[in-house]
């Protein structure tokens, strides 16, 4: 099994692509070796089914950070080769992610596996978790993304990573970010992904 995230950039043409491609693509090369960029502001992107979850907010919160966001569909499932490019890759994985992102409407995030019970669990939490991020600052969203590449730190070695003086600022920031209750969730949904 393996994910595949398609996305688009939410009011791109708000901004020059100099200043959200390379945050973009820094972000994605975090999760994945294997991405296109495309029509300028689409992007698609394989990940392995236990980070998926992570990468997505992670793309989120790198986009919130310099005052955008993503839309992502989430495509769970195979694919036929792991030799050429995502464009010329086939499988239910793809499938799935396409119309995963197809789905978005007015939400941000979606997934898509062949299990309808499990999608029918986990499109009911993500949207809850991306509502959260709409209380997200640059300041947080910057807090939570360095949060998500090093979960294994605690605040005091985030606070250096991030230059900031004191380890309160960085726990007020995930406090306010709903940080811990985010990975939870995530952390949760994956286990259940995890088992398809």
């Amino acid at each position: 099994m393996i994910a595949i995230i398609t996305g688009d950039i939410i009011k791109s043409r708000t901004a020059k692509p100099t200043s959200w491609l390379p945050v973009l693509e820094e972000a994605i090369t975090c999760f994945s070796k294997k991405f296109d960029i495309f029509r300028g502001d689409s992007f698609q992107l394989e990940v392995s089914v236990d980070k998926v979850l992570v990468a997505a907010f992670y793309i989120k919160a790198a986009m919130i950070e310099i005052g955008l966001d993503a839309r992502m569909g989430i495509g769970i499932g195979l694919k036929d080769d792991n030799k050429g490019s995502l464009k010329t890759t086939f499988g239910s994985a793809l499938i799935y992610s396409g119309e995963s992102f197809e789905e978005l409407k007015k939400e941000t995030l979606h997934l898509r596996t062949s299990d309808e019970r499990l999608n029918a669990l986990c499109n009911t939490i993500l949207p809850l978790l991306t509502e959260l991020t709409l209380r997200w600052t640059s300041n947080i969203a910057e807090t939570v993304k360095v949060a998500f590449l090093n979960e294994g730190s605690n605040q005091s070695d985030l606070a250096k990573l991030l230059n900031k003086k004191h380890q309160s600022q960085v726990s007020t920031a995930l406090q306010k970010g709903a940080y811990a209750k985010i990975q939870h969730a995530l952390a949760f949904c994956t286990a259940e992904l995890l088992k398809l």
